[in-house]
């Protein structure tokens, strides 16, 4: 990778300056989109094989500009971030939330929201959040197969309705909620998405009745708290109580307008949920397959006395590093897309206005010049001055610049919550032979495949 790199990386804009080329390592650009179909992750890593900046041609979107180093990643989150713009398809999926709007509307957004994910306001959360996994833990039984992927799935719903909205999902039941849910993915299923828009594939139909779905829920569930909203924000008791008494406060703002509000939890329904249950299942999946990784995690989490709380969090260092790995391994914020909103030149290539630019935050995650032994999963790494060594973009799971995740603490605090919790009784294995490939699938984010199942075991 990257053998064709300027020593900066980075160019002034130029009108003049040639497209990059397609790449040779995957094929005609006409049979790209086949390609992609079939395998994403995989097509996406062949075409990157020797160069930073490829250029990959898709039915629907047409030539589309993977980025794969982090002076890229820096240029368009942070020091050019102007000239890149969200996608349609962030405002296809939640319309006029956080992670779609631009601008000023953004930067209003952001402001009513950054307090609800303080630390301080986390420290409420906490114990809720070991109380979920708890209830789910109680329905294993020891010897039993369970599919992790829709048990993390269900788990950090659990957890994101019982902490932020007020209001507990039944642990067997609320289908409907948690299969909207998991539509959301459908828009950008690989056999759908490198497609002309205007055809209605079954994916497409699915996601558009799990928006529906969920623009529903997300009514309701304001108007409960509208009822009988709390007297003041000071007293409100978790975020859809503060936003409700917020706005009946006399607090103007575009943010706490009823649309924006329901945008807002569809949002955090699916962003709140699904790149934690990621985390946490290829976490167990790591710490199946390693057992020297595991023997130091159990008896970090045995050392704890009791459950673990948020006050145990600065003393599991080797849970923090397990989730710090996982992250870099398996990132579920695999690629951030962006738009450019004028030409721009990078690496000697000029990518024309209004075209697709895809930040590979998977291929810098395992980029040999960043990281020894990248395909490796060794928490270890981090034990030292790693992230002072490498570069600011070269580990970006939660993205970079001023749109960082803002529900990033939430997620960091109950992933390290949940996997202590859930250590401490349960070890679960993978049943059977070694797997040749991490069972992986990529939509909007990259989780693991439905269906793949572990056997929990007492310890």
């Amino acid at each position: 990778m990257g053998a064709d790199r300027p020593a900066d990386g980075i160019d002034s804009d130029r009108t003049d300056a040639p497209l990059p080329p397609y790449p040779s390592t995957v094929g005609h650009h006409l049979t790209h989109t086949v390609h992609a179909m079939r395998d994403v992750l995989g097509f996406r890593t062949r075409a990157m094989a020797e160069r930073d900046l490829v250029r990959i041609h898709l039915l629907g979107p047409g030539d589309v500009y993977h980025l794969g180093h982090p002076d890229h990643f820096e240029r368009v989150l942070l020091n050019d971030r102007e000239k890149f713009r969200k996608s349609d398809d962030f405002r296809i999926a939640f319309e006029g939330g956080l992670v779609a709007v631009e601008g000023e509307t953004w930067q209003r957004q952001r402001d009513v929201l950054q307090p609800l994910f303080t630390r301080d306001r986390l420290v409420e959360y906490a114990d809720g959040m070991v109380e979920q996994v708890r209830r789910r833990q109680r329905r294993w039984t020891p010897g039993e197969r369970i599919d992790l992927a829709a048990e993390s799935s269900d788990l950090t719903l659990d957890v994101l309705f019982a902490t932020l909205f007020g209001r507990e999902l039944a642990v067997d039941g609320d289908e409907e909620i948690r299969t909207a849910a998991a539509h959301l993915h459908h828009w950008f299923a690989p056999t759908s998405y490198p497609l002309p828009t205007w055809i209605p594939t079954p994916a497409r139909r699915r996601f558009k009745r799990g928006k529906r779905r969920l623009q529903g829920v997300a009514s309701d569930l304001l108007d409960e708290k509208a009822e009988n909203p709390p007297a003041s924000p000071q007293e409100a008791d978790d975020l859809l109580s503060l936003l409700v008494a917020l706005r009946q406060s006399g607090v103007e703002s575009e943010a706490l307008r009823d649309d924006r509000l329901r945008d807002q939890v569809v949002t955090m329904i699916f962003a709140g949920h699904d790149t934690t249950a990621t985390t946490i299942a290829f976490a167990c999946y790591a710490l199946a397959h390693h057992p020297s990784v595991r023997e130091r995690f159990h008896a970090e989490v045995d050392g704890l006395d009791g459950e673990p709380t948020l006050d145990d969090l600065d003393d599991l260092p080797v849970t923090e590093r397990i989730v710090t790995e996982t992250l870099r391994c398996y990132p579920p914020v695999y690629t951030i897309p962006r738009e450019t909103t004028t030409d721009v030149t990078m690496d000697g290539y000029r990518i024309p206005a209004g075209d697709p630019v895809w930040l590979t935050v998977d291929q810098v995650h395992a980029d040999p010049r960043f990281y020894d032994d990248p395909e490796t999963f060794r928490p270890s790494r981090w034990d030292g001055s790693l992230r002072e060594c490498i570069p600011d973009f070269a580990y970006v799971p939660f993205g970079g610049g001023p749109r960082r995740c803002i529900g990033r603490r939430f997620a960091l605090m109950e992933a390290k919550l949940a996997l202590a919790t859930i250590g401490r009784e349960y070890h679960l294995a993978w049943p059977g032979a070694e797997p040749d490939d991490p069972p992986l699938l990529a939509g909007m984010t990259a989780r693991m495949a439905p269906g793949t199942e572990f056997r929990v075991e007492s310890r």
